[in-house]
């Protein structure tokens, strides 16, 4: 009689937990941060998705993009990993949603590391389907920043945004790999430092390289926020297995500078948010 009381509660309890875990993968958080700079003369609005990984919110991500939408942004960012690399079939789910996106703000996307592995892996089925998911959006309008950069103008103020692509070996789970010496100058050059200059940065795990580079603000994803978090203690793991990541999400700061790193909007492999709910940024600026 104990053991079977035992394993009623021990059912209960584990369809309590996946009930909770799909609730809570279905919903997101918006979360607000304002920055400040001398740099911008104009109040902004600036929205980031990070790590959308094909996930949807309502029948054709209706709920996100009408969110976005209610926040009247001037720019959207995407700092990578729109899609999951080998889930080619799905690829449609990005395209619909970046159509939607270009009608509401410029979109500037820069790669993450499933975007980097699909445009690397040769003669593949997900290479080609993302190279015409990929001209699909540059002819709707999305603008890609790979290791480079465009100047956009809004109101009276000019902003630089970088696109920063890293080797896929600095993804490598388990151990650290640092960013070659002098990489982020080689593949993007010298900032303008009287600009507002914004980096798309994927991974966080070189935040403090991005810093030392100038980037006014950086905007990572990348670490899904830890998958798992303990109130009041942070994230468990990265992805990268690095136990108790420092970047894993927030606002971090260096002088003036400002990164910012995103939980991101969905998940992809291990499917689980605890006390990490996916979350949209928004990012207001004042002078």
């Amino acid at each position: 009689m104990l053991f079977f009381r035992i394993c009623i509660v021990v059912i209960s309890l584990l369809l309590v937990y996946v009930i909770w875990q799909v609730w809570e993968l279905l919903q997101f958080n918006q979360t607000v941060y304002e920055i400040q700079s001398d740099k911008l003369c104009r109040t902004h609005t600036w929205i980031v998705l990070s790590d959308l990984h094909l996930w949807q919110y309502g029948r054709k991500n209706t709920r996100l993009i009408s969110a976005i939408r209610d926040a009247a942004p001037d720019l959207i960012l995407v700092p990578g990993d729109f899609v999951v690399t080998k889930k080619h079939k799905k690829f449609h789910v990005a395209q619909h949603l970046f159509d939607e996106l270009v009608k509401i703000a410029p979109v500037y996307v820069s790669n993450g590391n499933h975007e980097s592995r699909c445009e690397q892996a040769a003669d593949s089925p997900y290479q080609m389907n993302y190279l015409k998911l990929k001209q699909h959006m540059i002819e709707s309008g999305v603008h890609f920043l790979n290791n480079n950069s465009e100047n956009v103008f809004i109101s009276a103020d000019e902003i630089a945004i970088w696109g920063l692509e890293i080797p896929l070996e600095n993804y490598k789970k388990g151990c650290y790999q640092p960013i070659p010496e002098g990489f982020l100058v080689d593949e993007l050059g010298v900032v303008d430092e009287d600009k507002f200059n914004i980096l798309l940065a994927h991974n966080p795990r070189y935040i403090p390289q991005y810093f030392e580079w100038g980037a006014s603000l950086t905007l990572c994803g990348h670490y899904h926020g830890g998958l798992v978090c303990i109130p009041k203690i942070g994230s468990v793991i990265s992805p990268q297995f690095e136990w108790f990541p420092k970047y894993s999400f927030g606002r971090f700061h260096a002088d003036e500078q400002t990164a910012i790193v995103s939980r991101g909007l969905g998940t992809h492999t291990f499917h689980i948010r605890i006390f990490n709910r996916s979350e949209l940024v928004i990012i207001k600026t004042k002078h």
